[in-house]
């Protein structure tokens, strides 16, 4: 019985990090689930976008049931997230997903424009914050994240967490804060039936990160 919750847990991560389409999982026969698109009601155009800077972090809530029964298991509202970047004056985002749903995607480190990233925001619910935890951790996280999209690293579909080899969303950033951050781990790291999860509530630890912008923040349980 224990197995079998680790390994519903590690599903849920799974497909919650899964494809920008997998947030939306109705019925696909592969895993007995398939995939809707789907948009958020966040417009991009209302967002403060001047307050962003290179390096914050995003978080977002898929709308589909996996991540809603992730969500429950956690105990928390989000269930992916990425690192901000610009390119050419535009707004992106570095992420980690499991490209699943066709040959063409990506399956690891890949990079979204911002407004294709929260199109799938669920509840209209988006978290965006400032690594403070050292010196300079803007650049230093966007120097990270480049690097890992470079390198072209795949999906941690096992969620070993444990090497740079592959990487599931937060796992992404996990390593890049060990990166900066002389191998000290700033994430909060839960165990829920032998597996061990990061924590979203990390990013509301305000020694660490600032929060810059907030829409809709309904956290279930939070360790602000």
């Amino acid at each position: 019985m224990k197995y079998i919750s680790i390994l519903i847990i590690l599903v849920l991560i799974n497909l919650s990090c899964d494809s920008t389409q997998s947030d939306t999982i109705i019925d696909r026969p592969s895993v007995g689930v398939s995939y809707q698109k789907s948009k958020s009601n966040i417009e991009l155009s209302k967002l403060d976008l001047n307050k962003l800077i290179a390096g914050d972090i995003i978080l977002r809530r898929g709308d589909g049931p996996l991540s809603y029964h992730l969500s429950n298991t956690t105990k928390e509202a989000f269930t992916h997230c990425g690192i901000i970047v610009k390119t050419d004056s535009v707004w992106q985002v570095i992420h980690s997903l499991g490209g699943q749903t066709s040959k063409q995607e990506i399956d690891g480190v890949q990079i979204s424009t911002l407004k294709h990233f929260i199109d799938y925001a669920a509840d209209s619910l988006l978290y965006i914050c400032r690594p403070i935890f050292v010196d300079s951790a803007n650049i230093k996280v966007t120097e990270r994240a480049k690097y890992y999209l470079s390198q072209k690293i795949p999906f941690d579909h096992g969620f070993s967490a444990l090497t740079p080899d592959d990487f599931y969303c937060s796992e992404l950033l996990y390593h890049i804060f060990k990166d900066i951050n002389n191998q000290k781990n700033v994430f909060v790291i839960k165990k829920k039936h032998k597996a061990y999860m990061l924590m979203f509530s990390t990013f509301y630890k305000v020694n660490n990160f600032q929060k810059i912008i907030e829409i809709k923040p309904q956290i279930l349980v939070g360790e602000q």
